[in-house]
């Protein structure tokens, strides 16, 4: 039992270091402006991957949940199942992002690492 616990309290520790939390893709499309900068860890199949050069952009499917993922590396396969680490980006355009004016997209994230999903 010690053991267990011990192994649980060091994945939570190694989660916080990286300063990545654990939400779904419906969780950033629900609230964008709350992970708006930050770190966050998603999963989900890749739906469409379109590679851009040495980089690539690709969406990331949870669902009926998607996000939009924009990567420095190559596109990964249709139908991956991954896990994604990476920052929320919001995206406007005519304006400011409070500008109730601007035409306001959804969110984005900026991958940092990826790797297979069991």
């Amino acid at each position: 039992m010690r053991t267990v616990l011990t192994l649980v309290l060091l994945a939570a520790v190694a989660l916080l270091a990286r300063g990545a939390a654990a939400v779904t893709i419906a969780d950033v499309l629900a609230d964008p402006d709350a992970y708006e900068g930050k770190s966050v860890v998603l999963a989900g199949d890749v739906d469409v991957a379109i590679p851009v050069g040495a980089e690539s952009g690709y969406n990331l499917r949870d669902g009926r949940s998607v996000i939009t993922v924009v990567s420095r590396n190559a596109p990964p396969a249709a139908g991956a199942h991954l896990t994604v680490t990476g920052t929320v980006h919001l995206f406007t355009e005519g304006g400011e992002e409070d500008d109730p004016e601007s035409n306001h997209f959804p969110p984005g994230l900026y991958e940092t690492s990826r790797q297979p999903s069991p």
